[in-house]
């Protein structure tokens, strides 16, 4: 079974609820472009992380019912409901969570409004760029 496959379905099974994988840092990545979603999994795994990534803000926002994550990073621009509008129903049910909203231009003036724990990132990032990031957001 190739690589992506295999780790396709170990992320659809842990977004889930069906596996549980203990690790230091639970991320939940959102992003409707596959391709994009595929490379920045890769970029932002490490041993001490779990990323779980989903293509929609729906299936994202239940993940986090199901199992609040320790960090959220999400695209901005997402069918049906933005990233906007899922880290706004996030801090709704956890106001402390860390959360990243990706775009192809700045919002900084935009999630201004969310509160502390939200910042944004210019797409596309290198990994020392987001690392640092969530590790900023982390420590705070």
């Amino acid at each position: 079974m190739p690589y992506s496959l295999r780790r396709r379905l170990l992320t659809e099974r842990i977004a889930s609820g069906w596996l549980k994988w203990p690790v230091a840092l639970r991320i939940l990545y959102v992003e409707d472009n596959p391709l994009v979603r595929e490379v920045t999994s890769e970029l932002l795994c490490q041993v001490e992380r779990q990323v779980v990534a989903l293509g929609t803000a729906e299936e994202a926002l239940k993940a986090f019912e199901a199992d609040p994550f320790d960090i959220v990073i999400t695209d901005v621009s997402l069918p049906v409901m933005s990233g906007l509008e899922l880290a706004r129903n996030i801090l709704t049910l956890k106001p402390s969570v860390p959360i990243i909203i990706a775009s192809g231009y700045a919002l900084t003036s935009v999630v201004q409004n969310l509160g502390p724990n939200v910042r944004t990132i210019v797409k596309p990032f290198e990994a020392d760029q987001i690392d640092s990031l969530i590790t900023d957001l982390c420590a705070a």
